[in-house]
């Protein structure tokens, strides 16, 4: 099941009508990269998919002076209910977050004491910078008053599971210099 697909629907149920630029920039102003794992990249893939299965229809097609031609786009009845469908699933699936850092700490008996430590110091410096820009933009979405609060929530508990991650990296750096860890 892809995020970018209940993302899509959501969005084209919120606004009556939106074409792919349009609904990208809405999930870009969300963050949605940092909390849903989404390729900006495939959401034209998904909305024709999703226009096949009947799920979205488009109204328009837009030509602007020069500029490639938009398509507009409408969820339909159909895809209101697949959108219904794939939200109650959502909240009630809990499921591992799969991290490339899981698999690297499978093998941190591999690499020596001070690579390891090098690569949580990087880590640490990465999360840190993530966390900073969410807050930034947190701080920038509360000044408009056009965001959603429960976008704001999403951003939070995005930083949170953050702030965890570097303070369990703080604690394993402990236990590698104390050679407890590999």
């Amino acid at each position: 099941m892809s995020s970018i697909r209940v993302l899509i629907l959501g969005v084209l149920k919120q606004r009556d009508t939106i074409h792919g630029y349009e609904l990208r920039r809405e999930l870009e102003t969300w963050n949605a990269e940092q909390w849903a794992n989404i390729a900006y990249g495939s959401i034209y893939f998904s909305l024709n998919k999703m226009t096949q299965e009947g799920l979205v229809e488009v109204v328009a097609i837009d030509q602007i002076n020069n500029r490639p031609a938009r398509t507009v786009y409408r969820i339909t009845e159909k895809g209101i209910e697949e959108f219904y469908r794939l939200l109650r699933e959502y909240w009630k699936d809990v499921k591992p977050v799969i991290d490339p850092f899981q698999v690297a700490l499978t093998f941190i008996n591999a690499l020596p004491k001070d690579e390891i430590l090098g690569y949580f110091k990087h880590r640490i410096n990465a999360l840190n910078g993530i966390v900073e820009l969410l807050c930034d933009e947190n701080s920038n979405k509360l000044l408009d008053p056009g965001t959603p609060r429960h976008i704001l929530e999403n951003l939070r508990l995005a930083a949170d599971h953050m702030e965890t991650e570097i303070r369990w990296i703080e604690r394993a750096i402990g236990k590698v210099e104390r050679d407890e860890l590999p």
